[in-house]
């Protein structure tokens, strides 16, 4: 499952902790690619500690002239478990897309 997270408020009391973290840069052309694995963790006074996904994400990069840009970003949710209360006020219902 790919998705993007629409724009609003964030998700009440969550950490997004990425992991294992490679950057693989080609100075002569410009460009970059990134890879990491990243886990969701919330907690909620109703709702006790725990990784609610876990996924992998990978990022491509371009040297323009102002610097490095991101061209793309890809997400891949490996490990969903109860995400009922993640996006929460954002219209998504359970927060499962």
């Amino acid at each position: 499952m790919a998705r993007s997270v629409p724009p609003g408020p964030p998700a009440p009391r969550t950490r997004h902790v990425t992991s294992n973290l490679a950057v693989e840069v080609d100075e002569a052309a410009g460009t970059a690619e990134s890879r990491c694995y990243v886990t969701v963790f919330q907690a909620l006074p109703e709702f006790p500690l725990q990784a609610v996904a876990s996924g992998r994400c990978r990022d491509r990069f371009e040297r323009r002239d102002a610097g490095w840009r991101f061209v793309e970003r890809w997400v891949s949710t490996d490990f969903l478990g109860d995400a009922s209360h993640h996006l929460r006020g954002r219209g998504t219902g359970s927060g499962r897309s």
